[in-house]
């Protein structure tokens, strides 16, 4: 009797073999060449716009890993064209549902049975622990976005018809975009070319966005979790305990943190909402309601932190997670009080947290090489007057502000999937926009996940002996 092997199928071209996670990694960037081809075509473009190849490239990029950075100078509302529009939205749309994803929905639409190389593809994708109910998962995927995002829309449509008297089909397609920018935590928007600068008093805008941000930074599974338990905290999974929690942490602290920095600050005047807003908006959605080059240093190391942390795992933001986090936070208390790492009374699986600080190793080291690399490309424009010993500062092409801090904040925006920039990205090097889109895609597509695509299978039988070294 011959057993069929239960491992999972995977693609094989000769004797190259790619893994599920492999596929998953190549199928995102095919999705950003072709976003790319589309966003270059002249019907993508307004009248009079110059777009070159390397900022469709890298809207293309923002858009399909969810980030919001702009590289074109005169802005995407007067960059692109109603086609260039409708592409990023499917492009967001995309990058927040999962490539992978709808690649399934449409195999099941076309009544097509999975096979379980596929469901294990799938599995790889979305963290999920087993296959069974698999077609349901997705489906509920699904349709928590597009509720949300319908949702969303109508809400905001009220907002731009009846507040800001916008004409009916400008009122929609403004609702619409906006809608699956805030909930797959994008960042962009097509009113202006100040982001939500404007509409810093439209407080009904305001908490609508900041509903979606965080409903679809929670992660479809919590949502899910959510409406399925009915919000009773007690019968939720430990995932979406830890989740909820420090999600509301998060916001509080930031919320907290930007207000009283900012009570100094005599050119910004930063509201409470504001700063909410912010700090929401900060952890991985891109949005603004101030010109973020006239913050405090202090504010946007804050918001760095803020944006390293990200999102939720399964949900369309970036950042090393709010659960890996929680991880770190629950191993450092286990270490201090000599107890075993543990969350809501549920002890944490030791192979979890090694690969939580595995994550967290990784994702700085990818910041602080494209931090360095984007330090060495603009160069140096810090001068001394020998003359007087008076440091003077040159900005380039015009920019308002242009230093180490800056750099920092643009890495760190696009490997946490943020999109927030003091206003540099169009003035950086062609060669530091590149480093901009490597980060975006490793923060989507996940450091880990990156660093084990390819990787072969260790075929290794013997080990080393162990010596002991110094430490501390």
């Amino acid at each position: 009797m011959k057993i069929k092997s239960k491992e999972p199928k995977q693609f094989r071209l000769h004797k190259f073999t790619l893994s599920p996670i492999a596929i998953i990694v190549i199928s995102f960037l095919a999705v950003i060449l072709i976003g790319s081809i589309l966003l270059i075509l002249p019907i993508a473009h307004k009248p009079g716009a110059t777009v070159t190849y390397l900022d469709a490239l890298f809207t293309s990029t923002s858009c399909t890993c969810v980030t919001g950075l702009v590289s074109v100078k005169s802005g995407i509302a007067d960059s692109f064209s109603i086609f260039g529009r409708v592409t990023m939205a499917i492009l967001i749309q995309l990058g927040g549902l999962g490539v992978t994803t709808l690649a399934v929905i449409f195999f099941l639409i076309a009544s097509r049975k999975l096979t379980f190389g596929e469901q294990s593809l799938i599995k790889e994708s979305w963290n999920l622990k087993n296959l069974s109910g698999i077609k349901k998962i997705f489906f509920l995927v699904l349709l928590v976005s597009f509720s949300f995002e319908t949702f969303g829309a109508i809400l905001s449509f009220l907002d731009f018809y009846y507040i800001h008297n916008f004409d009916m089909s400008t009122a929609w397609g403004y609702a619409f975009f906006h809608s699956v920018s805030s909930f797959n935590n994008a960042g962009f928007d097509i009113l202006g070319n100040n982001s939500l600068i404007s509409y810093e008093n439209d407080i009904f805008l305001n908490l609508i966005t900041s509903f979606l941000i965080i409903a679809g930074g929670l992660g479809f599974f919590v949502n899910i979790d959510i409406i399925k338990k009915k919000l009773h905290f007690k019968k939720f999974t430990l995932h979406t305990k830890i989740v909820l929690l420090y999600t509301a942490i998060l916001v509080v602290f930031g919320t907290l943190s930007i207000y009283l920095i900012e009570l100094t600050n005599e050119v910004t005047q930063v509201s409470f909402m504001g700063s909410f807003f912010m700090s929401v908006s900060t952890r991985t959605a891109g949005f603004t309601m101030y010109n973020l080059g006239t913050f405090n240093d202090a504010t946007i190391i804050i918001m760095c932190i803020l944006m390293f942390i990200g999102a939720s795992p399964g949900g369309t933001g970036g950042g090393i997670k709010t659960t890996t986090f929680a991880l770190l936070l629950a191993y450092l208390r286990g270490v201090i009080t000599a107890k075993r790492p543990y969350a809501f009374r549920r002890s944490i699986n030791k192979d979890l947290i090694r690969r939580a600080l595995l994550i967290i190793i990784l994702g700085f080291s990818f910041f602080v090489i494209g931090f360095t690399l984007i330090c060495v490309f603009e160069g140096n424009y810090n001068y001394i007057d020998y003359s007087t010993g008076e440091k003077l500062i040159i900005y380039k092409d015009g920019a308002t502000r242009y230093n180490a801090i800056d750099f920092g904040f643009e890495a760190m925006s696009a490997f946490g999937t943020v999109g927030l920039s003091t206003g540099i990205t169009p003035y950086l090097a062609p060669a530091s926009k590149i480093i901009l889109i490597f980060l975006m895609y490793v923060g989507r597509i996940g450091p880990l996940t990156i660093s084990t695509a390819f990787r072969g299978k260790n075929t290794a039988t013997y080990h080393y002996a162990e010596e002991d070294v110094s430490i501390g």
